[in-house]
């Protein structure tokens, strides 16, 4: 499956895993050398801070009620290098994979902030333009 068709499937398969974790019994555990070499609660992938891409989608949209802030790269774990709030306008860039989902990469045009948007936070979920065609493969911190 292409990145881009997981992107859509996302949030269908985070939904799945949910309710899969739900129902596992206490007793179904994963002997302790497999976990240890497993990748655990909260990993994540690893990611570049500091990532810029030009414009390929040049959508403009309002950003949402909350306030979002924009990161320097397509973590949680990246530095904020400025926020949209609900009377000003985005102008989206281009997409990729990061920390928990696709992030969009994206300009403020009230203050000329430049950043990166977990997708599930914008509207129409983000840019439809990936910023490359074939992007590195994700790899999980241990």
């Amino acid at each position: 499956m292409s990145w881009t068709s997981a992107r859509m499937a996302g949030p269908v398969l985070a939904a799945a895993t949910a309710t899969l974790a739900m129902t596992v019994p206490a007793s179904a555990s994963v002997s302790a050398s497999i976990a240890k070499d497993a990748p655990g609660p909260g990993s994540s992938t690893m990611v570049s801070c500091g990532l810029s891409y030009p414009a390929k989608d040049n959508q403009w949209v309002n950003f949402p009620a909350n306030t979002v802030t924009l990161r320097s790269g397509p973590s949680d774990s990246c530095i904020g290098t400025g926020q949209g709030m609900h009377d000003q306008r985005a102008q989206y860039m281009c997409y990729t994979p990061g920390d928990g989902g696709t992030w969009t990469f994206l300009r403020n045009t009230a203050t000329g902030n430049q950043g990166w948007v977990r997708d599930d936070l914008l509207p129409g979920y983000g840019s439809k333009e990936p910023c490359e065609n074939n992007p590195p493969p994700a790899f999980t911190r241990s």
